[in-house]
């Protein structure tokens, strides 16, 4: 049905008469009715009046591009998603009314009324314009499970979750002690019926608590507690620091049973929420929505707020916290952790156009740990950063962390180690640093851009931020035919640096592509850096 040729401004689509809407796959669990929109392309009006699929891919002739690379490393960590996903467009609308513009300019002003004007009905009806396109970038560490985890089913949580879902999750997620014992919901704040939150006591949470769970598990789970309770204080950050070789291993031990308790059995054992467990990329995978109406409590949200939607942030907030609480749940996958950089476009054309070709696009990215997400400006070429690096000697990340007593500690590498161990201080996983600040609560960057504006949107792993600045990844792909090319020739300069680590770049073009002005800034500066670049002797042992 589709015929791609080229890059994104040459695209072609054939319309067939006879193309019907994938009918869409009712979730799995009992209290999750609605309806899975996620697909593998993008619905568009033809100029005969019909619709036009536009598959999603990263071939020579797709419409974005992708390139990953294992470095120097026995296995690939990084992992990537893509998926055109349905946000309720009510949704959509009032999130936009609460944007300003990215810019004060008079381009800026007119995305913002664009956004204030913005009818679904003439976009397309609900189901074109409650189209978002998931560009996803995961960086794993300590295994590949939970990136790929990350991969299969994170957007599938975001187009799921309900705000019904919302004071339990934030009672579960104040459960885990320390830093969260106090938690309120950030964010979601306002969907939270305080009335319905329970104090917590000094300790960890372990699995599923609350009044459903059977006094035996309870007390596994407070005997669970004393055993690490000493491991996480504050004031005993020598006993922490010490206590990451056996004594963790066998306190992870006396919690798995409480785990367990929590977790969704499938096949008649617990493996919290995945059916499959081994060491390749593909691990672990499984339906995302079984058992959710085991480990959320569904509580109203309270009096008032029966007309009210999420907005964005909201949307992408709980949905990182009910998959991390996944992750938490299952002995399979809390074995480690992983950045993840998100960001997610929608076309505000009317009538609907694929985001590439959109004049309006409400651009929406949530991100934690140390992947990047960036923009390309048109007028002269210069990096746009949409997300900051979470690492222990960021300023904001710094102050956020001080309260809990502990500390920044600098390795033999000269790289902000928190509690001598975390490279990121936020991150999906990392079970047994979260009393101590570890958060998945993801940084929202929401804005709606003019497309004209920019050339395109790139998202990278750390492999490649960790050689190479801002402004070398977006030169490098400022002269790229396609997207492809482009996300390639990041990867390559990041080998000739002689990169050891994952690298992943993957190239979203918008409406500017190919029409980026200005100098190649760094142009001089790369070509010195491969001059100097010895990488035999460089990597001598």
């Amino acid at each position: 049905m589709i015929k791609s040729v080229g890059g994104p401004s040459r695209i072609r689509t054939a319309l067939s008469s006879s193309s019907k809407a994938a009918r869409p796959a009712q979730l799995a669990s009992s209290s999750l009715r609605q309806k899975r929109h996620q697909q593998t392309f993008v619905r568009t009006l033809s100029p005969s009046g019909g619709q036009a699929r536009i598959q999603l891919k990263s071939t020579r002739n797709g419409v974005f591009g992708l390139s990953t690379s294992r470095g120097t490393r026995p296995y690939q960590e990084d992992t990537a998603s893509v998926s055109c996903l349905h946000v309720p467009v009510d949704e959509l609308r009032r999130n936009y009314l609460k944007l300003h513009s990215l810019s004060s300019s008079a381009a800026g002003a007119s995305a913002a009324n664009a956004a204030l004007e913005w009818d679904p009905e003439k976009a397309g009806g609900e189901e074109l314009a409650g189209q978002v396109v998931w560009f996803g970038c995961f960086d794993g560490h300590g295994g590949q499970q939970v990136s790929s985890f990350l991969r299969d089913h994170l957007h599938r949580t975001f187009e799921s979750v309900q705000v019904d879902m919302v004071t339990d999750t934030v009672q579960y997620t104040r459960e885990l002690g320390g830093y969260f014992r106090r938690f309120t919901g950030g964010v979601l704040e306002r969907w939270v019926r305080k009335d319905r939150l329970k104090p917590v006591r000094a300790g960890p949470a372990a699995g599923r608590r609350g009044p459903t769970a059977p006094a035996a598990a309870v007390k596994k789970e407070d005997a669970a507690e004393e055993a690490v309770d000493h491991l996480t204080k504050p004031e005993s950050l020598y006993d922490m620091l010490s206590h990451q070789g056996k004594p963790q291993d066998s306190t992870k031990t006396l919690l798995q049973p409480a785990r367990q308790d929590g977790a969704v059995k499938i096949g008649g054992s617990a493996h919290g929420l995945s059916g499959k467990s081994s060491d390749s990329a593909e691990t672990p995978t499984g339906s995302a929505d079984q058992g959710w109406e085991q480990l959320i409590e569904r509580i109203p949200p309270p009096e008032g707020m029966e007309k009210e939607t999420m907005t964005m942030a909201e949307r992408l907030t709980l949905a990182w916290l009910v998959t991390d609480r996944q992750i938490q749940s299952s002995p399979q996958l809390d074995v480690g952790g992983s950045t993840a950089s998100v960001a997610l476009l929608h076309s505000l054309d009317m009538p609907c156009v694929p985001w590439y070709s959109s004049e309006f696009v409400g651009v929406h990215v949530a991100h934690v740990g140390d992947t990047r997400v960036l923009m390309c400006a048109v007028k002269d070429g210069k990096a746009v950063p949409l997300t900051t690096y979470h690492h222990p000697d960021d300023r904001s990340e710094a102050e956020r962390l001080r309260k809990m007593g502990a500390g920044m500690i600098t390795d033999s590498f000269g790289e902000a180690r928190w509690m001598g161990a975390l490279a990121n201080t936020r991150a999906f996983g990392d079970s047994k640093f979260k009393k101590v600040g570890i958060t998945v609560e993801p940084e929202i960057f929401s804005q709606v851009i003019r497309g004209s504006d920019y050339g395109f949107l790139i998202a990278f792993s750390d492999g490649v931020g960790g050689v190479m600045s801002d402004q070398e990844v977006v030169d490098l792909c400022r002269n790229a035919k396609h997207p492809s090319q482009a996300a390639q020739s990041v990867l390559t300069f990041a080998e000739e640096l002689g990169a050891q680590d994952n690298c992943t770049a993957m190239v979203i073009p918008l409406k500017g592509w190919g029409k980026v002005r200005g100098q190649d800034l760094t142009r001089e500066r790369r070509e010195m850096r491969r001059s100097k670049i010895d990488l035999y002797r460089d990597n001598r042992t």
